[in-house]
C-alpha cells in the first residue's frame, strides 16, 4: 500500500501525516490506513482543549494515529492503540514526522482490553461501527478511565451510534456534543464530538 506524506492544516497547526492516497471502499482492509472526517474534527477537538499537559490518554482504534498526535501537540503521554499491527507502525511513523516525543504504541481489543492501565482521556474517531460491540465498549470505557476521566468520540452520524451514548447515560455519563463541519476529498461533513465525563 502507497502512503502519501502530506501536511494538513488543523486549528493553524500543520501537522505532517502519511496515509493513502486511495479513499477506501466498503469492507475495504485497509480502512485503518486513510484519513477520515471524523479523525479531523476529534483532533480539532483535542487542539481545542489546552488542559493536556501532564495528562494519561489512550487513543483507541488509532489508524493513523491523527488524534493521539493532538494530544501529544498539547503535553500530553500518549497511548495509541490498534488491532491492526500496520495501523499501529503507520501511527508511529506518523508520530516521527512531527518530532514529537516517544509515543507508547500497543495492540488493543477494545472490547476486550487486556491492561490494568487507567487513562485520563480516552479518544476514538468513528469507532461506532458495531452495534454488538456497545456493551463490551460501556464495560471497557468504565475499566480505561480514571474517576474523573472523559471519554471523546467523533461520530459521522452513523443512525445507531445513538444506542451506544444511551447506554453510557444509563451507565451513569453526562454528554456533551458539539458539531464541527470537516471538508475532505471535496466533500464537506458535519460530524459530532461527544464528549463523556
Amino acid at each position: 500500500m502507497q502512503f502519501d506524506v502530506n501536511t494538513i492544516q488543523i486549528k493553524e497547526q500543520p501537522i505532517r501525516l502519511a496515509y493513502a492516497k486511495e479513499v477506501p471502499v466498503a469492507d475495504e482492509p485497509h480502512y485503518w490506513a486513510s484519513l477520515w472526517p471524523a479523525s479531523l474534527a476529534l483532533a480539532e477537538h483535542v487542539l481545542d482543549n489546552a488542559a493536556l499537559e501532564g495528562k494519561r490518554v489512550l487513543e483507541v482504534g488509532c489508524g493513523c494515529g491523527l488524534a493521539g498526535i493532538a494530544a501529544g501537540m498539547q503535553g500530553a503521554e500518549v497511548t495509541v492503540t490498534d488491532l491492526e499491527t500496520e495501523a499501529l507502525a503507520l501511527a508511529q511513523k506518523n508520530w516521527q514526522l512531527n518530532d514529537l516525543a516517544p509515543v507508547a504504541v500497543e495492540p488493543l481489543n477494545w472490547c476486550a482490553p487486556e491492561t490494568s492501565s487507567r487513562y485520563d482521556l480516552i479518544l476514538g474517531a468513528d469507532i461506532l461501527y458495531s452495534q454488538q460491540d456497545f456493551p463490551d465498549l460501556v464495560r471497557s470505557m468504565n475499566t480505561l478511565l480514571e474517576d474523573e476521566g472523559a471519554l471523546v468520540i467523533s461520530e459521522p452520524g452513523r443512525p445507531h451510534a445513538h444506542n451506544f451514548f444511551a447506554r453510557m447515560l444509563e451507565a451513569g455519563f453526562r454528554c456533551e456534543t458539539e458539531h464541527y463541519p470537516v471538508s475532505l476529498h471535496g466533500e464537506t461533513f458535519e460530524i459530532g464530538v461527544s464528549e463523556l465525563r
